[in-house]
């Protein structure tokens, strides 16, 4: 059998394709390996940091680290979002908060969301003199591979820095994997790299063994022919054969590789522009991440806070606090651009420099959105279907009062706590951008101490949880009213808490732009 050259020829191909396959393959894995770890260190280090932009760090610093405290209010709270943060990716073991101590071999624990395997005593020093890179989380988000073991068990842990509003540092957020888990991953990395070589091997074995059959002497020259196009010139051509199936080998191997040019060509040019359209996307949303306010202001007798996060990389909501003539008046204004992602966002953007100038120019709303609408509607974007839902609100400071003018946008939801009812506000008209000419009506509004006004986009009451039902206009006023003696910034995370919870792992439906005020 070994004297045939058919069987040696299998032989070879097959020992030949195992070298190079087990050598390809070897080399991949530990390339994969190793972008696997960088990919889990990045996840973790931006989980971590998303994380610890949901916690406020004043809520750190309301709660005494004494005996007893996690049965606080503020401190049942705080579990309760780090339990939700934690809910987020099985994966994870425990998330907890930490403060800097005194001693910098040690920090304190405030408390974490596993309360019943491993709970951690409030203030209770944890010593960090084995794993020194602890405080590295103050700075920023850091994430060590390295297995750390501690009377709890062996964890890869992540931390990142908890700010207050103003920038200040108050603690960390750390997240644990447990060893296992990221030991599990590995090996089901690995058995997936085993098998995928055992079946290469396999196939390269059958195709060896087939190929064999007839292909002996015209062979070489087919390899001679793959060897050269293998060495990078594709020009090469190979001649014509005298056995009709061989002959058909040569065609379709010369038509083979005049396409492998042209994809290659093709695939370069489609790196290039892939490349280029994800540097334009990641401008666009520093883009848009500048034209919506840092924070709310300062504004006397009124709590304030905002907040807009797109469903996709950048989105058509806007929201802003503008100047107007008067010193005594400040203008708030919320709108929602026809059309996801980037046409949404290129039309609000051009569309707010109006809004703007023309806010700094008129003392009315109902005329500030006449005239915006007169500029937005001659623009050519909006003979294509392109139009702003907008609602604008004008708060007289020494009287308590807001004026309202509405373009087709959800009115504002006035709750009135004192009563416990929810006052109608009802003027509105078309949308901005769609025909030239229009007028808006306006209504005036006394506010009482304690009232809210929540004002928002179709992402918040539109949100859709898997099974397809809306989060609605109704489920956000029972929040609302259940939550009427917060403050504006409780209320405010309630109702993200909310609409989180309620749409689960299902994908946002459209952008969520939530502006919540508090009368004081």
């Amino acid at each position: 059998m070994f004297k045939s050259f058919a069987a040696r020829l299998s032989i070879v191909f097959f020992l030949s394709s195992a070298f190079v396959l087990v050598g390809l393959f070897t080399f991949f894995y530990f390339r994969a390996t190793k972008l696997r770890d960088e990919a889990f260190q990045q996840y973790l280090e931006n989980f971590t940091q998303v994380s610890a932009n949901l916690i406020p760090g004043e809520d750190i610093q309301s709660i005494p680290l004494q005996v007893g405290c996690e049965k606080l209010p503020d401190t049942i709270a705080l579990i309760k979002k780090l339990k939700s943060i934690r809910a987020v990716d099985s994966d994870i073991f425990d998330t907890y908060i930490m403060v800097a101590d005194p001693d910098p071999n040690y920090v304190r624990f405030v408390t974490n969301a596993d309360r019943e395997r491993t709970p951690v005593g409030c203030g209770e020093r944890y010593d960090i003199r084995n794993n020194p890179q602890v405080r590295m989380g103050f700075r920023k988000s850091y994430t060590d591979l390295q297995a750390q073991t501690d009377r709890w068990g062996t964890w890869v842990s992540s931390f990142a820095p908890v700010k207050t509003r103003s920038g200040e540092i108050v603690g960390i957020i750390g997240v644990d994997i447990a060893q296992q888990t990221v030991i599990q991953i590995r090996e089901e990395f690995f058995s997936r790299f085993l098998i995928s070589i055992g079946a290469c091997l396999v196939f390269s074995l059958v195709v060896g063994l087939l190929s064999s059959i007839w292909l002996t002497r015209p062979i070489r020259r087919v390899v001679k022919g793959m060897e050269t196009v293998g060495g990078g010139d594709l020009e090469h051509k190979l001649e014509r054969f005298a056995e009709t199936e061989f002959d058909r080998i040569s065609k379709i191997f010369n038509k083979m590789t005049g396409s492998l040019k042209r994809m290659m060509s093709e695939l370069a040019e489609t790196v290039r522009e892939h490349e280029s359209v994800r540097r334009e996307l990641e401008i666009a949303t520093e883009i848009q991440r500048s034209i919506f306010p840092e924070h709310p202001p300062e504004v006397e007798g009124l709590e304030i806070e905002a907040q807009s996060v797109p469903a996709k990389e950048v989105g058509g909501d806007y929201y802003d606090f503008l100047s107007v003539p008067s010193r005594d008046q400040l203008g708030f204004i919320i709108a929602d651009a026809s059309g996801k992602g980037l046409p949404g966002t290129l039309y609000m953007t051009r569309s707010r420099s109006v809004f703007r100038v023309i806010s700094s120019e008129e003392a009315n709303p109902g005329a500030i959105l006449s005239r915006s609408n007169s500029y937005i509607a001659a623009d050519a974007s909006s003979g294509k279907g392109m139009f702003i839902t907008v609602l604008y609100l004008l708060y007289h400071k020494e009287k308590k009062q807001m004026t309202c003018a509405n373009a087709g946008h959800y009115p504002p939801l006035w709750f009135k706590t004192k009563e416990k009812v929810f006052a109608e506000i009802a003027t509105s008209g078309i949308p901005v951008g769609i025909l030239p000419g229009q007028t808006y009506a306006e209504e005036t509004i006394q506010l009482a101490s304690q009232d809210f006004l929540v004002m928002y986009t179709d992402g918040v009451t539109e949100a859709k949880a898997a099974h397809g039902e809306m989060f609605g206009v109704e489920r956000l006023k029972r929040l609302i009213e259940q939550n009427s003696s917060l403050s504006a910034h409780d209320l405010f995370v309630k109702i993200q808490a909310g609409i989180k919870e309620f749409i689960g792992h299902a994908p946002p439906f459209d952008d969520l732009t939530l502006i919540v005020v508090r009368v004081k």
